[in-house]
């Protein structure tokens, strides 16, 4: 999660794992130390978006509305002294032999040669000579030198070693060819026209604000319309319900630092929100009371135990009760029924119709949410599934996963949850693969 030049500080709970606050705290101390407060427009909701069509309508939203251009200079030489292109040399390489070596690096292991027949590497010689060859970035800390070691792929006569080279193509030859990549030099718009138009309003003035740019990342997240249980879908909720983990942490910090003693605090859901939440509230010494309708978590299957060990620890709370760790208390197979606003009581049942009721300080409701793109133009379709609304986990937004740009929208792009990236640690790939097509595109960096 650290950032170039600004280190992530050191967790301030009980448990060295940081939370949602502290990570939004640190990456806007790194909006404020990098002096990149200017490029933020805080308090304003987007609107309306739309594609920009002929080249006249281009030049007249230009003129009417704010031009988005690019970073400043120092801005860019700093990044540009951060992200050093690697460049690949007139020789050949093993693009199997390249990919296996970069994992491999990373581990400080030794390179292993490639083994295959030489008629598989003649084959995959004819590939890699038909792509175009670009430049990629890496971060110099990150950087490994990969190693081809077959006599077909760059070996010199005399059988000295073979030249370090990571091929920066050698993947695409696993996948098809992506037919958006093919337009990006299309003449529809001119270089220095705008192709989005996007309508912001001021949520405290109402000030409306339009921007044009030529080029448009949407991230923002899968938060905005959480999924919410059927008690609560009639009237307005009671102010100690939450449906996101920051304001609960928010809300529970406020509660400790006025000294006040916190009562038991519910939380609904089996998945990954709902056992950051329970992790959260444990460690500030606060009493969980966990209620899900299955048996066990939601998420088993898709976390590696030895990635993720935070997490198949409340898997195994869960499966045991609570019986064995302290301030944690499951009501698997249950569901909530009821609830009283003033009294801040809330009644749950079982599968056999036995009924609990208790006391709580707050309560979290962490059963999934949907991204809110309702500012696109609604016959663009951008899922996989064109006649599905947009959701994180079952329908993404169909991006080429080099680039990250949307398909079929030239100068579109999408991160983050919208793109099916859900897990924080995956979400800087996508920002770089945007900034590194970006860079490449307006020939920041040499080819």
């Amino acid at each position: 999660m650290s950032l170039p030049e600004v280190p992530f500080p050191a967790c301030t709970i009980n448990e060295k794992r940081a939370c949602s606050r502290d990570v939004a705290a640190y990456y806007e101390k790194y909006v404020t130390d990098m002096e990149l407060t200017k490029y933020f427009v805080n308090d304003a909701l987007v609107t309306m978006v739309k594609k920009i069509g002929d080249t006249e309508e281009s030049r007249a939203a230009k003129k009417r509305t704010i031009w988005v251009k690019k970073l400043d200079r120092d801005v860019v030489e700093r990044v540009k002294d951060y992200f050093v292109p690697v460049n690949e040399d007139s020789e050949n390489r093993c693009f199997i032999t390249n990919a296996i070596n970069c994992l491999m690096s990373r581990n400080a292991r030794r390179s292993r040669h490639c083994r295959r027949p030489r008629a598989m590497h003649q084959d995959t010689l004819k590939k890699i000579n038909q792509a175009k060859s670009e430049s990629i970035l890496i971060p110099k800390h990150e950087r490994k030198k990969s190693i081809s070691c077959c006599s077909c792929c760059g070996e010199t006569e005399n059988n000295r070693s073979p030249k370090p080279l990571l091929h920066s193509q050698s993947l695409d030859t696993f996948t098809k060819p992506v037919p958006f990549r093919e337009r990006l030099h299309s003449s529809i718009c001119d270089e220095k026209l705008p192709r989005w138009l996007v309508q912001s309003t001021d949520v405290d003035t109402g000030e409306v604000t339009r921007y044009s740019c030529k080029y448009l990342v949407l991230a923002c997240g899968s938060y905005d319309s959480p999924n919410r249980l059927e008690i609560f879908k009639n009237g307005n909720d009671p102010e100690w319900l939450m449906h996101d983990l920051r304001s609960l942490e928010s809300r529970l910090d406020q509660k400790l630092y006025e000294g006040d003693s916190v009562d038991p605090v519910l939380i609904v859901g089996a998945g990954l929100s709902a056992a950051d939440a329970v992790m959260a509230v444990r460690s500030r010494n606060i009493p969980v009371v966990h209620v899900f309708r299955g048996r066990s978590a939601e998420f088993t299957k898709q976390l590696p135990e030895n990635m993720y060990p935070e997490y198949h620890k409340v898997r195994q709370m869960m499966n045991d009760g609570g019986s064995t760790y302290p301030l944690y208390t499951a009501y698997p197979e249950h569901s909530l029924v009821d609830f009283n606003s003033e009294t801040q009581t809330v009644k749950l049942a079982s599968k056999a119709g036995d009924e609990v009721k208790l006391k709580l300080s707050f309560a979290a409701v962490l059963i999934g949410s949907r991204p809110c793109i309702s500012f696109m133009p609604p016959t663009m379709q951008l899922g996989i599934f064109a006649d599905r609304e947009i959701d994180s986990k079952t329908n993404p937004v169909e991006i080429n996963p080099l680039t990250h740009e949307v398909a079929g929208q030239e100068g579109l792009f999408a991160v983050g949850p919208l793109a099916g990236d859900n897990f924080v640690r995956y979400i800087p790939g996508g920002a770089v693969a945007v900034v590194s097509e970006l860079y490449r595109r307006w020939n920041l960096v040499e080819s």
